[in-house]
């Protein structure tokens, strides 16, 4: 009887137990609860901006915590995410260089995914309010066309036929080839129940880095 009682005392406290603590998780600063915020967790990649960092600053310092658990191949990757969409994570943080440059970190900044500005994003449009990536109320084909709508403008910026278009379009480097892989990414930011969310934090698996992802 006892042994039953002290069972049924354990079964409610977990049960209770959120996220961050029920065993092997340690404590979660962020309330964040998308499949993105578990590879940010499992793989220690800085979360926001700290104060003063610029787009660029933080975007560094993501890439240098990817170089390390790569160069030791310790990445993690949780439960739907996988190959693509991580290069793609790399592709949407990525502001220099010639190919697969999304620069989108430069209005889209982690953790809400928005800079609480305005940009001007089309050619001869007005300054608009920048939304925030996570749990948009998009699907796959409409978020193609949004990107796909990023890329034009970014080439009317770039031939100089925009100049109203906001700067951060100058960097972007990015053709049809991308859009599958940063669509998939997106879906990345998309919440998820907590109980959920807790197995994706203890079950993520190690991605093998020893190929062909230096150059991606």
């Amino acid at each position: 009887m006892t042994q039953r009682i002290l069972l049924g005392i354990v079964l409610l406290s977990l049960s209770a137990c959120t996220p961050e603590t029920k065993p092997k998780v340690h404590r979660l600063e962020s309330t964040k609860r998308a499949i993105y915020d578990a590879f940010v967790y499992v793989n220690r990649i800085p979360e926001k901006p700290e104060e003063g960092e610029t787009a660029e600053d933080i975007a560094g310092r993501i890439f240098g915590r990817l170089a390390n658990q790569e160069g030791r191949v310790l990445l993690k990757l949780p439960a739907g995410m996988d190959r693509d969409s991580y290069l793609a994570f790399k592709t949407f943080f990525r502001y220099e260089g010639e190919k697969q440059v999304g620069n989108c970190a430069a209005c889209h900044s982690p953790a809400e995914f928005a800079d609480s500005k305005t940009h001007v994003v089309t050619r001869g449009g007005k300054a608009v309010s920048t939304p925030s990536l996570r749990n948009l109320d998009l699907g796959s084909e409409e978020l193609e066309k949004v990107i796909l709508a990023k890329i034009a403008a970014s080439s009317l910026k770039q031939a100089g036929k925009a100049d109203e278009i906001d700067d951060a379009y100058s960097a972007i480097r990015l053709d049809k080839r991308d859009v599958p892989g940063l669509v998939a990414y997106l879906d990345l930011l998309r919440d998820v129940p907590d109980e959920k969310f807790r197995d994706l934090i203890l079950e993520a698996t190690v991605l093998d880095t020893t190929g062909d992802l230096d150059d991606q």
